[in-house]
This record gives structure tokens, sequence and C-alpha cells, in this order.
């Protein structure tokens, strides 16, 4: 072998070893809270600071594959500085529904007393097939190609309590530590973790809508979630 050509090739292998040796470094996304507004906190530009307390997050499917949200967080702080003001309290309302997991479109806020309510929705969180609605935002999609580290980030409840659940007619299929026919229910008093604050939400398979009465609605879910890339 020529002495440039073995150069080369002592080059080549040397890389390739101190590739191996490097350690992997979890290039993810920072840990996205499932609602943002049940996370809120921060200050106006004019000062007042707005805190969420006890929160919950309820999601609708629907089967047109649309989803609706309703955020409620009793405000510890700020409700006044909201109350006083519409358009701060529109702003405050729409940064944190993009701080969530939802792609919120349309969103409104109100206040209820104390308790700020936010409704929006998301036309772009499921993957429909086989009559099925595959609710896809509680599980982190990973990167696009393989070998490639990243990928969004771990979720986490935020809320004290999140119900997902279908439109009339319609029952969801999954996994939740809660729930009943009104839809699967994850909550702090079920949850088990040791940060208060950022309760894991540990989700393998994306919650299904069926149609209530559908055929064979087990197998139905399993191969709406293969088709959406979930896995079974």
């Amino acid at each position: 072998m020529r002495p440039r050509a073995l150069s080369l090739l002592v080059a080549l292998l040397l890389c390739a070893t101190a590739a191996v040796a490097v350690p992997a470094v979890d290039a993810r996304a920072p840990p996205t809270p499932v609602c943002g507004v049940c996370d809120l906190d921060r200050t106006t530009p004019s000062g007042e600071r707005v805190v969420a307390g006890e929160s919950e997050l309820t999601v609708t499917i629907h089967a047109n594959g649309s989803t609706t949200w309703r955020a409620r967080a009793d405000l510890s702080a700020g409700a006044d500085a909201l109350a006083a003001n519409e358009s701060l309290r529109d702003a405050v309302a729409a940064e944190a529904a993009d701080d969530g997991v939802a792609d919120p479109r349309g969103v409104t806020a109100r206040l209820d007393g104390e308790t700020l309510v936010v409704d929006y929705r998301d036309p772009n969180a499921t993957d429909r097939s086989l009559d099925a609605v595959v609710f896809t935002p509680l599980t982190p999609a990973a990167p696009g190609a393989p070998f490639v580290i990243g990928g969004e980030g771990s979720r986490y409840l935020a809320a004290d309590r999140l119900t997902v659940r279908g439109e009339p007619g319609w029952a969801v299929r999954g996994d939740a530590p809660g729930g009943s026919d009104a839809g699967l229910v994850w909550s702090r008093e079920t949850a088990d973790a040791d940060d208060a604050e950022r309760l894991s939400l540990d989700v393998d398979r994306d919650p299904v809508a069926v149609e209530a009465g559908a055929v064979l609605p087990g197998p139905r879910a399993w191969i709406a979630r293969l088709l959406a890339g979930d896995g079974p």
C-alpha cells in the first residue's frame, strides 16, 4: 500500500474511533408543558405578575380530526390586572397557550371570578384513519432521519388534571392512570414523581378516539396507531 494511502486509512480509522468514544449528547428540545396556561408565571410589561395556581385542561377530539382545548387556571396573582385590561388578558393567554404542546388557533380568554379560562383549537394535533382519530401531542416526536440525535422534548403535566375525551358519541382508548367513559385522565393525585412542579407525563401509546359502537374498536385503534407511526 502506498504511504499516502496508508496515512489516509489511518486517519479515517482514528476519526471513526474518536466518534465512537465520544458519549452521546442529548440534543432534544427542553421539556414542554402539556398546558402552557396551567404553567403560567410571567410579569406583564407594566410590572404585574400573573401566576396560575390550581388548574385543569380538557381536550376534546372531534370526528373530523380537529381538537378543542379548554384550560382553566385559578390565578394566585394577576387577576385584577387581567380583569382591568382585555388586551393584556388576550396577549397573556395567547402567549401562554403557545407554550404548551398544541399549535393554538383562535385563542379566546375570559375571567370567571379569579379563574382564567382560555379556549383554543388545534386542527393538526391528530392523525385520522380507519374512522379512528389518533391524538399525537402527548408523545414527543423523534428526529425524522435515522441516526440523528434530537427531537422534541419530554412532556410534563403542568395542570393538576388533564382530560382527553371524544366528542359526543366517540370514546377514547389509551393508557392513563384514571378515566371512564368521559375520557382519559391524568392528575397530580395519580402521578408518581419526585418533582412536584414538573410531573413527567409518560405516555407510551397515543390516545385514539373511536366512534361508539364501531366494529372491532381495539384492533381499529391498534392499526390507526401503526399508520400514525406510533407503534402498537
